[in-house]
């Protein structure tokens, strides 16, 4: 199965030509207007950008009416992440029934982790918040494709019986010989992301592994997958089992804990 992914993965098509031009504006040293022009040039990318500034998630306190607003909020890298987690989700089909979730919600469960991510290292290690709001937001892409592969062999039931009994990345190394993480780096490998990123989503599939100059953002994203995953997120038991997790990687369990509750407040 691995070898079918890898060749699913090299048949991914380029990622549009809209993308590069916002993807350019954002890391040129134009300003934020230039960025903002950019992104008016595709009219999905405006309506996802204006509906994500607008979520209570990320608690701005007036409403964003436009690109440049929410360009002056969000800041050049942060839109372009944003921007970037709208064109692969409209690129790419989401069906991820055999999750036992719908398209909303995934998208749900992304932009929740993200907005926790962003609430946590603003307060813990600042330096980081991008980079790890970029990974918090697009880690379980590779979900996409493994559940089109489910769903290709008739094997929605099975692999949603396996999620009974197995955690998430149980079910699908069971099933694929991989996990969608890893397959969410092997995307972006080959879309030719940020190497940080990818290695960021790589080692996050086992942060005890991880070099030390990685360990604490793949360890960040590790706690995330759990509090925000697909089988229960946010609930009682997912919180409690993040703490414990985030406690034994050396974070201030305190800081995470005051973020979970104002997030679900």
């Amino acid at each position: 199965m691995t070898d079918e992914l890898k060749t699913r993965v090299k048949s991914l098509p380029p990622l549009p030509e809209s993308f590069q031009k916002i993807r350019q504006a954002c890391e040129g040293d134009g300003g934020i207007d230039e960025v903002a022009k950019a992104i008016e040039g595709d009219p999905m990318v405006v309506a996802d950008l204006l509906k994500t500034a607008n979520s209570p998630l990320y608690g701005f306190n007036r409403q964003i009416k436009n690109v440049l607003q929410a360009v002056s909020l969000f800041g050049k890298t942060m839109t372009k992440s944003l921007v970037m987690n709208s064109t692969i989700k409209g690129l790419l089909k989401i069906d991820v029934r055999p999750y036992g979730i719908t398209p909303e919600q995934f998208v749900n469960i992304s932009n929740l982790q993200s907005a926790i991510a962003k609430r946590w290292f603003k307060r813990i290690m600042p330096s980081l918040v991008e980079e790890l709001f970029l990974c918090a937001l697009l880690q379980d892409t590779g979900k996409i494709i493994l559940a089109d592969e489910i769903i290709r062999e008739n094997a929605v039931d099975r692999f949603k019986g396996d999620l009974g009994v197995m955690s998430v990345s149980e079910a699908e190394r069971d099933y694929f010989g991989t996990t969608s993480v890893l397959l969410t780096a092997d995307i972006f490998d080959h879309w030719r992301f940020e190497p940080n990123m990818i290695d960021f989503i790589r080692h996050s599939d086992d942060p005890s592994a991880a070099p030390d100059d990685r360990q604490k953002v793949a360890a960040a994203l590790y706690v995330l997958r759990i509090l925000c995953g697909v089988k229960d997120p946010l609930s009682q038991k997912s919180i409690e089992l993040a703490i414990n997790t985030a406690k034994h990687f050396g974070f201030d369990t305190q800081i995470l804990a005051d973020v979970i509750g104002e997030v679900k407040a």
